[in-house]
């Protein structure tokens, strides 16, 4: 494959290095050929950082696809690790202290909504967690300034994890981090690291970076300040990047040819985005030339916006064979999910489903831990039950990782406990003791009454929450559940894996955070209208980057849909206005 000058140069390059790689320049493909030539010496390895799991498995691919090609056998991990930070860090930090059982993210999630649940009083939920997660991430949590009932909340959550007797994420790869930047643990032993999606990265995963690069280990970071869309997980953006240049004298190299958007549409992306004044300078270059199609249209509600789009996509498969649908929040999505459905458009969602809603998570989680015997999983039904905190973690320490005496019938001896709440605890073990049995194979060898368990656990789940929607949406799940077949541990791993099917989709749905790295012919931007408080928004340039990342995704055709008036992004990115649906469709179409 012949590469561009800058790409060679990139991969030919031998030191500390910085590639500024714009959307659709073949980052990945840059990065593959320099990790190849890399590893063509025998006396050199690598790890290679990602940010998403999926992002690893397709490092490996196309890694292992380019070595079989050349004749050679796969790397073992002696000499290329291709991983995510966190799962990078448990391999790092297991090297050199004792293994902890590590809580997955849903069920780091549920401790959470118990610690919230019990000491949240003024603070906004949603704020709460942003805070939360800035204060697991910090370097130096002395420095960070939180209300009274978050802090009160977050010393709860690790009180929780220390008594299930295991750790989180969050921990794992603080400690890590801190750790071999205080040089209590040495550096992964290898000799060079391609980190990618650089500009995401936090202040701990930079402290992690920087200790090896100073303990001698090559670094090479590929990434795109202008398409830092996750400052609310506390990425560093262009500020990171510019001080790994600076603290390494790093060579930076340009990637500008975009080899994906047709001029018209890259135009009006890069005007957007030019606005920033914080961001690394660069050059991009449509290397496709023009051709494309760019518009914006302008509806009179979100209603009549997913009934027209639903009417454009319908009447033209053709021009949505390789097609997505972008939007802020997954919520801008569901009135448009509804009338794909009732026009039979085959389509697939990217993002949270029903069976990731806080509520279903622990209805899903309590069911698992009538099998799995997981402390957290019954954890997320003694909050409903009134059960005192003290006693709550008085349980799990006594539970030690393992609930299956209780949930057998057998409540420990909890010194302290009120008569009335031990007989709330003993009623919930004699029921969690019936559905357990219920469950266990007959005297044919077949599976037990899952589907009684599921409906009869869903009943008492949704009365235990009180409310009407939640109630709703436990029977809701629990009837879905209860319709399917199989064992409830294979029911339970159907609904919630993410569908990885090697089919592609004609038309995905999904949030504009999500698209990031991913290109399509044709794309729809919806809900893209200004806001009451558009006017008290204090960070534009993070505003201008996710339109950014939105209007860079789509080869030939792009079109941006609005109700009102439109968001200040599509005035500054000059996009053509039509206010009439057959003009603005005739627009859009004839992109190729």
């Amino acid at each position: 494959m012949a590469f561009t000058p800058n790409q060679q140069q990139a991969i030919d390059h031998d030191g500390h290095l910085l590639i500024v790689a714009g959307p659709g320049s073949g980052k990945t493909t840059t990065s593959v050929a320099k990790a190849l030539r890399i590893l063509r010496d025998p006396k050199r390895s690598l790890i290679m950082v990602t940010f998403t799991k999926e992002g690893a498995v397709e490092m490996r691919r196309r890694l292992d696809a380019a070595q079989e090609k050349a004749g050679g056998a796969p790397f073992g991990e002696d000499r290329l690790i291709i991983a995510t930070f966190h799962s990078i860090a448990i391999k790092h930090l297991s090297r050199h202290v004792n293994r902890q059982r590590v809580l997955s993210p849903a069920h780091q999630n549920l401790l959470l909504n118990d610690a919230m649940f019990a000491c949240l009083r003024d603070s906004d939920p949603k704020e709460a967690r942003q805070m939360f997660e800035r204060y697991m991430y910090a370097v130096d949590r002395t420095q960070l300034e939180l209300p009274p009932d978050v802090s009160r909340a977050i010393q709860r959550y690790n009180e929780l994890l220390r008594d299930t007797g295991q750790t989180d994420l969050y921990s794992i790869m603080r400690d890590c981090a801190l750790k071999v930047h205080a040089g209590q643990i040495p550096p992964m032993p290898f000799t060079d690291m391609l980190v990618d999606e650089g500009q995401d990265t936090d202040d701990l995963q930079k402290h992690w970076i920087f200790a090896h690069a100073r303990a001698g280990c090559k670094v090479t970071i590929v990434g795109d300040d202008d398409q830092s869309i996750y400052e609310w997980r506390q990425a560093l953006g262009y500020v990171g990047m510019k001080d790994f240049m600076d603290t390494f004298s790093a060579r930076r190299i340009e990637l500008g040819d975009n080899f994906r958007c047709r001029s018209e549409i890259l135009f009006h992306a890069v005007t957007l985005v030019e606005l920033n004044k914080k961001r690394l300078g660069k050059t991009l270059v449509a290397r496709r030339g023009k051709g494309g199609s760019i518009v914006a249209y302008r509806t009179a509600s979100a209603e009549q916006q997913a009934v027209a789009l639903a009417t454009l996509i319908g009447a033209n498969p053709e021009k949505h064979s390789d097609a997505a649908i972008l939007a802020r929040q997954n919520l801008s999505l569901d009135l448009l999910e509804m009338e794909l459905r009732a026009r039979q458009v085959e389509y697939r969602r990217i993002g949270k489903s029903i069976w990731e809603n806080p509520v279903i998570a622990g209805y899903l989680s309590f069911l698992q831990s009538l099998y799995d015997n997981s402390t957290v999983g019954v954890l997320s039904v003694l909050r409903y039950h009134g059960i005192e905190e003290g006693t709550k973690s008085a349980l799990l320490r006594e539970m030690d990782g393992h609930a299956g005496s209780f949930l057998d019938g057998a409540v420990p001896e909890l010194p302290g406990t009120e008569a009335a709440e031990r007989k709330k605890l003993q009623d919930l073990a004699n029921s969690c003791a019936y559905w357990r049995n219920q469950l266990r194979p007959n005297a044919t060898g077949t599976g037990g009454s899952v589907r009684e368990v599921i409906i009869e656990v869903g009943d008492l789940y949704a009365m235990w929450m009180g409310k009407p929607n939640p109630a709703k949406l436990v029977n809701t799940c629990a009837g879905i559940l209860s319709n399917l077949n199989g064992t409830l541990s294979s029911r339970l791993r159907l609904v919630t894996t993410k569908s990885r099917s090697e089919n592609k989709d004609p038309l995905l749905l999904m949030t504009m955070h999500g698209s990031k790295g991913l290109e399509f012919e044709s794309v729809h931007v919806i809900d893209a209208s200004a806001t009451d408080n558009d006017s008290s928004v204090v960070n534009y340039e993070a505003e201008r980057r996710l339109m950014y990342v939105a209007l860079t995704r789509p080869k030939n055709r792009l079109m941006v849909w609005f109700s009102g008036k439109p968001h200040a992004t599509i005035t500054e990115a000059r996009i053509p206005i039509e206010n009439q649906f057959a003009q603005a469709s005739e627009a859009f179409l004839k992109g190729n």
